[in-house]
Formats: C-alpha cells, sequence, structure tokens
C-alpha cells in the first residue's frame, strides 16, 4: 500500500453535503479543536475546489443529491484525474446498510474511512479525530494560524508609559499573535516578559489582551518582530472570537474560489458497475484502502 508523507501545516478538511447532525456536532467540535475545517453545498464545484487544495480530506455525505451508485461513480472519478488523485476521500452516511458500506470500501480508496452515524456519541468524535490524526490532518502544528499581512480588518496598539505604540499584526490565532513594530521599542517586548493593555481589533471586535513575549527578533528592515503568546487573564471569548474569525477569514477565499469555477458537466448516472458488486457481511476491513500505516505526527 502506497504511504503519502503527513504535512508539517496539516491537511484542508472538506465535508461536502454535510447533514445537519454532522454540521452541528462534528464540524462544530472538529472547529473547536482547531482543525481546518470547510464546507461545500455544491458537488459540481467541488472537484475545482479540491483540485485546488491538493492533499486535502474530504468527507462525502452520500444520503443527499444523488443515488449511492451515483456518489460511487463520482468518487471513482477521482482516481482518473491527475488533479484529483491526491485527495484523501472519506464517505458519512445516516441510512446506508452494510451492503453500500462493502462496496464503497472495496472499490473506491477510502484514506478517510465509511462512517455510518446514527446519532451524537462520544465514539463518533473519536472516530474521525482518529481518521484525521492519522492523515496528517493537523500535521505538527497545534492551532490554526492565519497570515494577517493582506488584511485589512486587523490592527493592533500597545498602551504603556502613558502612550499608544502602533503594532502590525503578521498573523493571528486562538493562542496568541505575531506582530511587528518600530525597533525603539523593542524593550518593551522582552522575553518572557508579562505584557498587558494589548489591544488587538480583527473584524468588528477589539480585544484588550494580556500576553507573554515568546520571542522578539530584528528585522533586516530594521523593525522588531515578537510572538505573543496569550495567557489565562484572558477570556475564553477572546479564543472563541479569534476562532471564528480566521473559520470565517479561510471561508471567504473558498467561497471566492467558488465563483470562479465552472460547474462539473460529468455524468455520474450509470449504476451498472454499482449493481454488480457482490457484498460481502462482516467483512474486516483492517488496513483496506486507508494509510494505517501512517504514523500521527508528534505535535509542537
Amino acid at each position: 500500500m502506497e504511504s503519502r508523507e503527513n504535512p508539517v501545516f496539516g491537511r484542508k478538511i472538506f465535508f461536502l453535503n454535510p447533514s445537519f447532525l454532522i454540521e452541528s456536532y462534528v464540524i462544530d467540535y472538529l472547529k473547536k479543536n482547531e482543525y481546518e475545517v470547510y464546507v461545500l453545498t455544491d458537488y459540481r464545484k467541488a472537484k475545482g475546489v479540491l483540485a485546488g487544495n491538493k492533499d486535502s480530506l474530504c468527507f462525502v455525505n452520500i444520503d443527499s443529491e444523488m443515488p449511492y451508485a451515483h456518489w460511487f461513480n463520482f468518487m471513482k472519478s477521482f482516481d482518473l484525474s491527475p488533479d484529483l488523485e491526491s485527495i484523501y476521500l472519506g464517505v458519512i452516511s445516516e441510512k446506508a446498510g452494510w451492503e453500500d458500506k462493502d462496496k464503497f470500501m472495496m472499490n473506491v480508496k477510502l484514506p478517510g474511512g465509511f462512517h455510518l452515524i446514527d446519532r451524537k456519541t462520544p465514539k463518533l468524535l473519536e472516530e474521525f479525530t482518529k481518521i484525521l490524526d492519522l492523515n496528517g490532518a493537523k500535521g505538527r502544528r497545534k492551532f490554526l494560524r492565519l497570515d494577517t499581512r493582506n488584511e485589512h480588518d486587523v490592527s493592533g496598539y500597545l498602551a504603556a508609559a502613558g502612550k499608544l505604540f502602533s503594532l502590525n499584526v503578521r498573523d493571528i490565532s486562538s493562542a496568541g499573535f505575531a506582530v511587528t513594530y518600530k525597533q525603539n521599542i523593542a524593550n518593551l517586548f522582552q522575553k518572557n516578559t508579562l505584557v498587558r493593555n494589548i489591544n488587538i481589533s480583527a473584524g468588528r471586535k477589539s480585544m484588550v489582551c494580556s500576553c507573554i513575549v515568546f520571542n522578539t527578533q530584528v528585522l533586516e528592515d530594521g523593525s522588531a518582530m515578537s510572538v505573543l503568546m496569550l495567557t489565562n487573564e484572558n477570556p475564553e471569548a477572546t479564543r472563541t472570537y479569534i476562532r471564528d474569525y480566521i473559520f470565517a477569514k479561510n471561508a471567504s477565499k473558498i467561497e471566492q474560489m467558488l465563483r470562479g469555477i465552472d460547474r462539473d458537466s460529468s455524468v455520474y448516472s450509470d449504476s451498472d458497475e454499482y449493481k454488480s458488486l457482490k457484498a460481502v457481511a462482516n467483512r474486516d476491513y483492517d488496513g483496506v484502502d486507508m494509510l494505517t500505516d501512517a504514523e500521527p505526527l508528534d505535535e509542537v
């Protein structure tokens, strides 16, 4: 079995036509735990998005839009496109029977597995996070980080010694920020220093934050940069808002991408192959079309 190397910065995770249960329970849980999750609602544009996001994971809800036989053809077609063969596919269903699971598992490459879902359970969340971690969804990072250098609704300043000092926010996460500023105030950002009264604005919200300076360095252009980690003094609402802001920004990029993608005109209605497949009850799927030889990466 071919094994693909897990990426340092993780993989994007797409859910195609997720049900309300998946969106409100699984996807919400994954977002809270810093997985980079996206929702796609039009299968006719899904391939275009995935082709532009190689090595992503995509979980397809086969209960809506098309019969199972047509979804089978849709997913099999990924192997025919060089732009899609790197996508890690998975199936989710609340209605499929064991015959359908067997047909998909034995005939479609499913590194993401086949998930039969009937209700909200801790086991359901454990199964998803296990398969995501196995396939390097988070990579080595613990927190989802957004490069904000080209974002116009992010800014910052430090209030100290009765003055306001401008900060340029380079990136942001629910764990902290990287900021640049004029070198003459670098003494305010000495390593391991507790810095209060940092105001960060993101979107429509301004937050006064307490941070520990993780490190500081002088850049080639003569400015200085510091990495600041949020302390436990900050309310959980601050981290939640930042996380939601990052997901909203990432989602807007996919929406922009979707506007430039032509709808897929391929025909997936041929059901002869699916009907002809013979299902085997109680089959052992360990190692079948799943990357179980890939070890999860340690996070830093």
